[in-house]
């Protein structure tokens, strides 16, 4: 659908044009910072926890990319939180970009989740955007590994 001026919406977030602007950005990004050993590329993690069924109760997915740990989607079923399984995969997700040559990670939630687990964990704000959703904020948290 075109919107102004030749834009078009694209509401696919995954398909052929949104991997062309990320293309487009991973090519930016190499030839705007110095040569790295990586490639300035980005190594995906994933985690995943299962009862004694093999039901996934917890999960964490990110990725080590820029010398830092972004953890975009974290989730514990509601019936084990509390527990210190949470701590755990974050602990574990951090130890393996350590591995990879993280120095740190960083993530964000909404004031309605978990701010206090993140802060219980090292992490520290260091962005807020109130009202999303409306009566809530969208915090920005970040923990460096070596201070």
């Amino acid at each position: 659908m075109i919107l102004a001026d030749g834009i078009t919406l694209e509401e696919d977030a995954e398909g052929a044009i949104a991997a062309a602007v990320r293309a487009g950005l991973v090519a930016h990004r190499r030839a705007s910072l110095p040569p790295r050993a990586d490639g300035g590329g980005r190594l995906p993690l994933t985690l995943a926890w299962r009862d004694a069924g093999g039901e996934l109760r917890a999960g964490l997915v990110g990725e080590v990319s820029l010398d830092w740990l972004f953890v975009d989607k974290f989730w514990v079923d509601a019936s084990l939180r509390g527990q210190g399984l949470g701590a755990r995969l974050l602990a574990t997700a951090e130890a393996w970009a350590k591995g990879q040559g993280a120095v740190g990670a960083h993530l964000y939630t909404s004031s309605f989740q978990a701010p206090g687990f993140y802060e219980k964990q090292g992490y520290r704000e260091i962005g807020r955007l109130p009202g999303r959703p409306e009566g809530f904020d969208r915090i920005w948290y970040a923990k460096n590994f070596f201070f």
